[in-house]
């Protein structure tokens, strides 16, 4: 008779409620005892095997997966440690929220962790171990793992994409010769700037800066040296200039600077420092700019008036 086949145990077990005598009583306990040990047996085997396999086919996939119990993470795989820097025994001692960078706004979003629902993505930022940042792009979910309510995130880094990205906007924004910014950076940046102001009620000043006789430099000196002219400039400005200041080549030899929550008369004492740092540069040969000065909302009240303002002052102050 087979340990597996139900049908031999219900005559004994039937028996047993009769008048059965005691060797058949005996037989029946020895056997019920090996057939429940060796379904112990059985059972772990077969799980051991499963967890196994789960194991070989998540350590060889290129997404990191990190499987939480709480706030602690319970699993992670091959790529999770790859990715994060920190082998699986560290990172076993976290959350994976831990790891995500303090000034990603999708930290507070998810609110450290999935909820009930269909799964959710989004992108964020981690701190690996040796502090260096990357970006992934995870999905989260709640799923069951090991019989318990688990949270699973499952991230793809694209930091590399991420940086491509990031040069592209950067580029598409910045003058190509200077390296500050372009016309259209100058723009979105009035546009901020006219916002805030509705907002807040504070003015903003916009200088313009024009680099006198280019077209002399360029006949006399030639073409390298002008261009060498126009990024003496530039350094000027973005050496003087406040963090929250912008600024940007406006055009072939003129330049603009955003100066949030400054008056006329503190815009025009930082285009006269300007000026005389730009003088006394050390550079051949020396070098003299004009300059105009237009508040917002007082001298315009939208962009193009603005700057149509700064620029007839600027022209007003130019050499003859």
């Amino acid at each position: 008779m087979s340990f597996g086949e139900g049908r031999a145990a219900r005559p004994l077990t039937m028996k047993l409620s009769g008048r059965g005598n005691t060797k058949d009583c005996v037989r029946f306990r020895m056997l019920t005892t090996i057939r429940e040990r060796a379904a112990e047996m059985l059972f772990p085997r077969e799980h051991l095997r499963e967890e196994a396999n789960f194991r070989a086919l998540v350590d060889s996939i290129a997404c990191a997966i990190f499987i939480s119990h709480g706030n602690r993470l319970h699993y992670v795989n091959h790529a999770a440690e790859t990715i994060t820097g920190f082998v699986r025994d560290e990172l076993l001692t976290k959350d994976f929220w831990d790891l995500v960078h303090p000034e990603s706004p999708e930290l507070v979003l998810k609110q450290r962790g999935p909820r009930e629902g269909p799964a959710g993505q989004c992108e964020v930022k981690i701190r690996t171990k040796n502090g260096d940042e990357r970006w992934l792009e995870i999905t989260t979910a709640m799923i069951e793992f090991d019989r318990t309510p688990a949270s699973l995130v499952s991230a793809f880094d694209f930091t590399e994409r991420k940086q491509a990205e990031g040069q592209v906007q950067l580029l598409a924004v910045t003058d190509p010769l200077t390296g500050l910014g372009n016309y259209r950076q100058l723009v979105e940046a009035l546009d901020a700037e006219v916002k805030r102001t509705g907002r807040t009620g504070r003015p903003f000043s916009v200088l313009l800066f024009d680099l006198d006789q280019l077209k002399n430099i360029n006949d006399r000196y030639g073409h390298l040296t002008g261009s060498r002219a126009l990024c003496r400039l530039a350094d000027v400005l973005r050496i003087d200039c406040r963090a929250i200041d912008t600024a940007a080549r406006y055009g072939g030899d003129e330049f603009a600077v955003i100066l949030p929550e400054t008056t006329a008369a503190a815009a025009r004492f930082v285009a006269s420092r300007i000026r005389r740092r730009l003088a006394a540069d050390g550079f051949q040969p020396t070098l003299s700019v004009s300059s105009g000065v237009a508040v917002y909302p007082q001298d315009g009240e939208t962009i193009d008036a603005l700057l149509r303002a700064a620029d007839r002052e600027l022209y007003g102050m130019k050499p003859a």
